[in-house]
């Protein structure tokens, strides 16, 4: 018969075995991309005392060929390639780039990613460098900001976007990427510390990707 401390460590012995699979189940996922700068689209709006620049592309490389499924706790290593050099206008108090993943199923649950480092690059020389953390629902996100002085002009005709998923309470599909960038101006905007707070759900971002995506499939 088993004694109590017998039992014990084997409990302890499972649980640290059920930590170790939870963990070794994470997954790495490298994506290389490509994009048309003609292909982008650009659309404003104010709110309240804020206007919003933005211009989003939708990325070759990810389809419902070679969708895949992502978890809480996966990396997503992806480079950008771009046909032409494209140039961000700088923004008169903030300027935000996004690299997102979604899906024509994607689950309607928040989301977020950490250890962000996006980097550009034009004809292979490194350029700026932007890092932190970002939530959002319905897709996953890998936001950075820039303010001043640091959000002058950006041109480049690729990036690299590394970032964990570590908020995900379910199994999600992806099937299509994109990038977007957004300029603030007019008035106020917020602190660094919660500017990411402000692209959660951003005017139905999510939507609107999926709704951007589907036309420019149906017009090609």
């Amino acid at each position: 018969m088993m004694t109590k401390r017998f039992a014990k460590s084997l409990l302890l012995a499972a649980s640290a075995m059920a930590l170790c699979a939870g963990g070794a189940s994470a997954a790495n996922f490298d994506l290389t991309l490509t994009g048309v700068v003609s292909q982008g689209s650009f659309s404003n709006q104010t709110i309240g005392a804020t206007h919003y620049d933005q211009w989003f592309l939708s990325l070759s490389g990810l389809s419902a060929l070679n969708a895949f499924d992502i978890h809480e706790g996966d990396t997503i290593n992806a480079t950008i390639n771009l046909d032409q050099a494209f140039t961000i206008p700088a923004s008169q108090q903030l300027t935000t780039f996004g690299f997102y993943l979604f899906g024509g199923a994607f689950p309607q649950i928040n989301t977020g990613t950490s250890n962000i480092t996006t980097s550009f690059f034009l004809d292979g020389n490194p350029g700026l460098v932007g890092t932190g953390s970002s939530s959002t629902s319905s897709q996953v996100a890998a936001s950075v900001a820039f303010f001043p002085p640091d959000n002058g002009p950006i041109t480049f005709n690729s990036v690299t976007s590394s970032f964990t998923i570590n908020v995900l309470p379910q199994t999600a599909t992806v099937d299509g990427s994109g990038i977007l960038y957004t300029l603030f101006s007019a008035a106020a905007v917020p602190e660094p510390s919660s500017w990411a707070l402000m692209l959660i759900g951003f005017g139905g971002l999510g939507a609107a990707l999926r709704a951007r995506r589907r036309s420019s499939l149906a017009a090609a």
